[in-house]
């Protein structure tokens, strides 16, 4: 099929064939490259579909999946509709999909950029009066399905190429459209609104990190409460020194340089470039008193504890990646130590070489380690063969104790099993002895000596069965008693 689907390219010469990427459902990241390879071969797929494949082979048009695509393919809104959904991608989803894939800290920038999202689905379909300098909070109170708050057909955000197709379509189908679109516009909202931490106080207040909130009247609150958000960070005693060593801050005169570069392009506009967050206060932190000492102690702490939390997801798929990259063809399994030990090791290389191995400076230190690598060896593999046979012990150890109370659990089954025994010929014994008595009564009555003979033999075997029965009965309470004891212990 992928020869053929070439072949036709070269018959038609439009453009040039590339095949459908993967998309993944589950990352928006994914969906613009793909729908903008449909478009670029819309053409390509129509011919290859409804031209080429019923030619080559006439059972097709029975095919139900072929049916579903011809559908598509002859429909003029399919290609508007993807139009619109490049759009949406591009002009709303690509920037914050992209922002959240850097690798540099940046959970002081996620909660402005959650709003910014936010606020851009709402632009794309509300009245601009109702968003105007309005706060999130303010933007989450605004009803979505009220037709009163929702722009006109001629201001939706539907992208120009979309609407310059949507000229072409019959006036019933563009009011079906532009409706789908407003219910596009709805659920994304709805959605945006149940998944976003457009309303998480913690990163609102986090914002008090950024190079230009350092004068901010609010910053000063917003640090405290975080501080205090974190008792297990900071003790009591430490809040004090971290609201002076704030004020310190405030106080300090910042050099633009540590927090941005302004470079002139070559149209004479100047460009400003923002440093990584962590280059900035890793200046802030480096400052001293007239003495020499470090100005910052307790600040640097928090700093750092709240800069080392991830923005998204994306460190997380790196470091899986990462992880996968490690295992060649030579291993089909890491344990977590090596997989440790390698990160570590590309990181020092990255860090110290720029990812270059040959450009890592050789150093005393380093020769040392390489020297000391295999007794660290020896002393580990020793250290595990230590808990092996430690561990072996332990459940070697259970193993027993478990044998024995399954022994101790047998022998007190058995005593059970036996005393319901004893106590059915208890009780078959107590009935014999009701039962010479009733005779017995019976024989005095009717003045047969007989009787009363036969009667006094009943009742004595009775009582001796009794006697007999009520011995074992007391032996098997004493073994049971013994066996429970070994059990507690």
């Amino acid at each position: 099929r992928r020869e053929d689907y070439l072949k036709v390219v070269e018959t038609i010469g439009v453009g040039v064939g590339r095949f459908m990427k993967r998309f993944v459902i589950t990352r928006w990241i994914e969906v613009g490259p793909v729908i903008k390879r449909i478009i670029d071969q819309w053409l390509i797929l129509i011919e290859y579909f409804l031209v080429y494949l019923p030619k080559i082979d006439k059972k097709i048009i029975n095919n139900d999946r072929w049916k579903r695509i011809k559908t598509q393919l002859e429909q003029k809104k399919t290609l508007v509709r993807l139009h619109f959904i490049l759009y949406v991608y591009r002009h709303i989803f690509s920037k914050p999909l992209t922002w959240l894939q850097q690798k540099q800290p940046l959970i002081h920038l996620l909660f402005e950029e959650c709003s910014n999202l936010f606020r851009n689905i709402l632009i794309s379909f509300i009245k601009d009066d109702l968003l105007t300098n309005k706060t999130v909070k303010q933007l989450l109170s605004i009803s979505f399905d009220s037709q009163a708050n929702e722009k006109p057909d001629s201001k939706l955000a539907i992208g120009e190429i979309t609407r310059n197709e949507l000229q072409e379509m019959p006036t019933n189908e563009k009011i079906k459209f532009m409706h789908d679109v407003r219910d596009i516009y709805k659920t994304i909202a709805r959605e945006l609104t149940r998944t976003l931490p457009v309303t998480n106080k913690f990163l609102q207040n986090l914002q008090f990190m950024h190079p230009l909130q350092q004068h901010h009247e609010s910053s000063s609150k917003s640090l405290m409460i975080i501080a205090r958000d974190l008792p297990q960070l900071l003790s009591d005693g430490n809040l004090d020194y971290l609201n002076v060593e704030w004020r310190l801050y405030e106080n300090e005169t910042i050099p633009e340089e540590w927090y941005q570069q302004k470079t002139t392009s070559g149209g004479s506009d100047e460009v400003i470039k923002c440093h990584p967050i962590d280059n900035y206060w890793k200046h802030v932190f480096a400052v001293k008193t007239s003495s020499g000492i470090a100005k910052f102690v307790v600040l640097p702490k928090l700093i750092k504890s709240l800069l080392s939390l991830s923005h998204g997801n994306a460190d997380v798929e790196r470091g899986f990646s990462e992880n996968a990259a490690l295992i060649t063809d030579d291993r089909s399994y890491l344990s977590d130590i090596s997989i440790n030990g390698l990160r570590a090791t590309k990181d020092a290389v990255k860090f110290y070489g720029q990812g270059k191995v040959h450009e890592v400076p050789i150093c005393k230190g380093l020769l040392e380690n390489v020297k000391e690598a295999h007794s660290r060896y020896q002393v580990d593999q020793e250290r595990k063969q230590r808990i092996l046979k430690e561990k072996e012990a332990i459940e070697a150890a259970a193993k027993l104790t478990k044998n024995k109370e399954l022994i101790l659990g047998e022998k007190e089954q058995h005593l059970i099993d036996q005393r319901k025994i004893l106590q059915e010929d208890l009780e078959n014994a107590s009935k014999m002895l009701t039962e010479g008595n009733s005779h017995l009564e019976a024989a005095v009555a009717t003045k047969s000596f007989a009787g009363v003979e036969m009667a006094q033999l009943l009742i004595g075997g009775a009582k001796k069965k009794l006697d007999v029965l009520k011995t074992q009965l007391g032996d098997n309470t004493d073994q049971m008693n013994q066996l429970r004891k070994k059990l507690k212990k």
